[in-house]
């Protein structure tokens, strides 16, 4: 077999103008042979401080992934092996999966199959119901793995203890919280509303230089999760969290904000007079809701005359898809200027 002969001191260095030519052999491992090591190659060229020799012996294939697909052969017909969910969402060390009704009766194998092929995942859960209820929570069943639906979620350089069924989350937005955060500047005071079990907050605090956060959160659950990852992220002195309702705890603050943020997509718009009422002249109000693309130019404008039947002249600087909610469907933010 053809190989690319260097000395460990050029080992990098070759093997990078290899993937870089697309000349390596990725199928097969090097092989090494006191201070030099061989490259296996697809095709004979010149390779800088390496020498391309034709090998007489074999080297040792590189242990290819086992996949679900191949776990589950046999255990599911062909059919059914195309109904496999293949979006999943991860928090934590649990991994939660969509299953369709037709593979119900097969649901704790499949459950197996994920959880072997994930080093990562120790708990692999189904969804029960989607998110509903006054704090949209939902229920799931644990299929495989350890029997909790507890875990510590990383993300954006911070940790985040959650209860499935107890608070609202979606790690699939971790993008967007870094985003919010990266527009933070220094100094902001910045309120976060339906802050859930801090997430928003936490990462904002973590990844800018913000003064101070506030958030709200009416949840009991989620508010007590929320106090224990503040200071779990030994944030306290930046992070003060509150327990309840907006519509009463926000209006006695006395205080303004540069950037409020509203992650409650579905009826958020509600209580964007709060908002307006406590953001600074010049300041940024980030509203979330689900919406149809072609129905994002339209929400917008409707979120302009909302604002000034209540007084207020706001720009749309920014309308951005920040995740997939349904087909045809996204969660979107619009980016909200105070003028």
């Amino acid at each position: 077999m053809l190989a690319a002969y260097t000395e460990l001191r050029y080992a990098e260095k070759v093997k990078q103008f290899l993937l870089k030519k697309g000349l390596l052999h990725q199928d097969h491992l090097p092989v090494k042979e006191l201070d030099h090591i061989f490259f296996a190659m697809h095709k004979k060229v010149t390779v800088p401080n390496a020498k391309v020799v034709n090998t007489k012996f074999s080297f040792p294939e590189r242990q290819k992934p086992t996949t679900v697909d191949q776990l589950l052969k046999g255990k599911l017909t062909a059919k059914e092996l195309e109904l496999l969910p293949r979006t999943q969402e991860l928090v934590g060390e649990i991994l939660i999966l969509e299953i369709p009704n037709e593979l119900k009766k097969k649901e704790n194998i499949i459950a197996e199959a994920y959880l072997k092929v994930n080093k990562q995942v120790s708990t692999v859960v189904k969804k029960s119901d989607s998110h509903s209820g006054q704090f949209r929570t939902r229920k799931v069943t644990v299929l495989a793995g350890n029997k909790t639906k507890e875990t510590i979620h990383r993300e954006n350089g911070i940790e985040l203890k959650l209860h499935l069924e107890k608070t609202y989350f979606s790690a699939r937005t971790g993008s967007e919280r870094l985003r919010i955060a990266k527009l933070v500047k220094p100094g902001e005071e910045v309120l976060v509303m339906f802050s859930g079990a801090a997430p928003f907050p936490l990462v904002i605090a973590k990844n800018s230089e913000a003064r101070h956060i506030y958030g709200v959160e009416l949840n009991p659950d989620a508010h007590t999760y929320a106090m224990e990852n503040v200071l779990l992220n030994d944030l306290q002195d930046k992070i003060t969290i509150i327990h309840g309702d907006v519509k009463h705890k926000i209006p006695p603050l006395k205080k303004k904000f540069d950037r409020i943020a509203m992650p409650l997509p579905k009826t958020g718009e509600q209580f964007l007079d709060l908002a307006l009422l406590k953001v600074k002249k010049g300041g940024f109000i980030h509203l979330y809701a689900f919406l149809d693309e072609k129905d994002i130019d339209p929400y917008a404008k409707k979120i302009r005359e909302i604002c000034k039947k209540l007084g207020y002249s706001i720009k749309v600087s920014r309308k951005v898809k920040c995740g997939q909610f349904s087909p045809g469907v996204f969660r979107v933010c619009l980016d909200l200027k105070l003028l």
